[in-house]
């Protein structure tokens, strides 16, 4: 055809049949050559002889063997794809492997220069690299790495000249990082000063110094954070008697804070932070100053864990103490739901997710505050609603919708329903919890209760079914507990010790609080002397 021969329209036809089917019939996958050469056949009785020739060099094209229906690469690229992609790998990582082995071994004038900080003591992020075992200052037996953070690192360490198990706080060689911690050394010094029986529920600071160029801080070694607690009660909660047991606990260390030579801010209250004294007691401590910062000295804007972050801090807006109240006021649902009662993805969705439950903040608070347009719409009547979002598909219950009368189930038997029937788990005992959670969660910052007269709420009134102590009136010295006790960033290690731990501290009553344990003591049986702090707060200062 291509060199112009004269044939009739139905030879040509067949010609260029024959021609597409040697082409395309190799994809078709007919599995022989039977039908091609019948095609031929029939071709050929309807076609000229003097297009014979052009067939023959046609057929010659034709393949001797077909492709496989299973190769096919429309197959490969289909149906068997996840098998196409597992020999890709296969062969990629073959390859790697024997790439590997044909490579030969490192010596001192082959091997590349490596960056060397701080003398080889600090890796590329600029943290000290620990190594078990090694002592420093001729004190301080290094045992294991224990924490890591932004700020640096924690580690287990014995004390020889005290005999006694320590944390100890490396932070970065870094001069921001250092600055910081300068900050929170000088919070820690001064708290210890005002705190010197230790019963205010704040971490002791032993000493610090500096070591290889990097800032050590020398903590009492603590036990499990509360975030443990939880993951060992597989996030379905603790009782209420245990979680007001911490919530006394926690507003008395508030209110320590509050004191007007204090005014301190915590800044990331969150269940991380609080650890346990000792694995089957109920005392806590709040550890980790490394955000906080006194009134009057606010540094950051950013500050707070996201899903413990105040309406205020959100909105862009002044802060001050009773930010730390707002976390508190999370933390407390969170340890008895086992779930985080605001659990924003962002900021946008966290402020989403509080107005849900406390419905739209006040207008004089949006009216105020620089960062309101991200979250609200102000309508022509003065009023403010929650911002449509073309782009978010999420779909949020109306405000106000999903209550906390709900979530903490005041009728229903608890959260889920679980603690229906359990003595202090009655409906007189939910409404007076939800009550003061309703108060720290109030969004005006002015009006939020504060340490002081949270203590004073009937949720903290004595109740005939409060657990009793069943642990032992005696126990081993703190040094032997301690070296027992594990880090602060430390889980549970098994069930069956999770539980036993559990249930001491359900059972443990909060008038005996570690009084045998030096580390976490108080110095009478009456563990909260209001009278006293009273006295120390209204010498100045606001925030009650």
């Amino acid at each position: 055809l291509h060199r112009g021969a004269h044939v009739s329209p139905v030879a040509q036809n067949s010609v260029v049949f024959i021609y597409l089917l040697t082409e395309l019939l190799p994809d078709l996958q007919i599995p022989n050559t039977l039908m091609y050469e019948e095609l031929l056949c029939v071709c050929v009785c309807v076609c000229p002889l003097q297009v014979l020739s052009d067939m023959t060099i046609l057929q010659r094209r034709i393949p001797p063997s077909f492709r496989d229906p299973a190769s096919a690469p429309l197959r490969k690229l289909s149906v068997d794809l996840i098998k196409t992609y597992k020999h890709i790998n296969e062969v990629y990582y073959t390859k790697k492997k024997r790439r590997a082995q044909q490579v030969p071994p490192e010596d001192s004038s082959t091997k590349k220069e490596r960056k060397v900080y701080n003398d080889g003591y600090d890796d590329d992020n600029y943290d000290y690299i620990v190594k078990n075992g090694e002592k420093w200052l001729d004190r301080y037996e290094i045992d294991s790495l224990i924490g890591k953070g932004s700020f640096g690192q924690v580690v287990k360490a014995y004390d020889h000249h005290e005999q006694e198990w320590v944390a100890i706080k490396i932070i970065k060689n870094k001069k921001a990082f250092l600055n910081q911690a300068q900050i929170e050394l000088r919070l820690l010094e001064l708290m210890n000063k005002h705190d010197t029986e230790m019963k205010y529920y704040i971490v002791h600071l032993k000493r610090h110094f500096m070591f290889r160029n990097h800032l050590c801080l020398v903590f009492e070694l603590l036990s499990y954070n509360l975030y443990d607690l939880l993951r060992n009660t597989n996030f379905r909660g603790v009782s209420l008697n245990l979680t007001r047991k911490f919530a006394q606990q926690l507003c008395t260390a508030l209110l320590f804070l509050a004191t007007p030579e204090l005014s301190i801010i915590h800044c990331d209250l969150k269940p991380e932070n609080i650890l346990l004294c000792n694995p089957k007691r109920s005392a806590i401590k709040i550890v980790d100053f490394g955000s906080s910062c006194q009134l009057g000295q606010r540094i950051y804007q950013y500050i707070q864990s996201r899903f413990y972050r105040s309406p205020e801090v959100l909105l862009g807006m002044p802060y001050d103490l009773a930010i730390d109240m707002w976390s508190l006021g999370c933390i407390l649902v969170e340890m008895h739901t086992g779930e985080p009662l605001f659990s924003g993805s962002n900021e946008v969705d966290q402020m989403n997710k509080i107005v849900e439950v406390l419905g739209v903040p006040p207008s004089h608070m949006l009216d105020a505050a620089p960062k309101a347009r991200k979250y609200f719409d102000k309508l022509s009547d003065g009023l403010w609603t929650v911002k449509k979002n073309k782009d978010i598909k999420k779909e949020y219950k109306p405000p106000a919708t999903r209550r906390l009368h709900e979530i903490l189930g005041v009728e229903t038997g608890g959260p889920g329903g679980r603690r229906a029937g359990e003595p202090g788990h009655a409906p007189c005992d939910y409404l007076k919890f939800k009550d003061l959670i309703l108060r720290m969660l109030d969004y005006d910052p002015k009006s939020r209760i504060t340490p002081f007269y949270a203590l004073q709420h009937n949720f903290f009134k004595k109740t005939t079914d409060e657990g009793t102590n069943t642990s032992s009136s005696t126990s081993t010295s703190p040094a032997m507990d301690h070296s027992h006790s594990t880090s602060t960033t430390s889980s549970v290690s098994s069930s069956d010790t999770g539980a036993f731990i559990l249930q001491s501290l359900e059972t443990h009553s909060l008038q005996s609080v570690d009084l045998h344990f030096t580390n976490c003591e108080t110095t009478s049986t009456n563990w909260l002397d209001l009278c006293s702090i009273r006295t120390v707060i209204l010498k100045g200062g606001e925030y009650l």
